[in-house]
């Protein structure tokens, strides 16, 4: 499954350096597929492919997730699943 997610946080900066360095993530999706794209200083959209909806949920509820979440104001605000047009 493929899922695009709109995050706000309380600076992009801030929560790219973390998304960027967070190596559980290519344990829920193809890494080399995901795009992260900056809407402004408090906002992005996030493109996760071939996503394990089971080790995604166990990834966002993480303690690790939970404590960035709160030290970087961090809030998912809309998540979609979404088909490539491209296969």
């Amino acid at each position: 499954m493929n899922v695009l997610v709109k995050v706000s946080m309380n600076n992009y900066d801030e929560w790219k350096a973390v998304f960027d360095g967070h190596d559980d993530r290519k344990l829920i999706c193809d890494e080399t597929k995901t795009t992260v794209a900056k809407i402004n200083d408090n906002q992005a959209v996030v493109m996760l492919y071939n996503v394990d909806m089971p080790k995604m949920q166990e990834l966002m509820t993480s303690d690790f997730m939970i404590q960035i979440s709160k030290d970087l104001g961090i809030v998912n605000d809309e998540m979609y699943t979404f088909v490539s047009l491209h296969a």
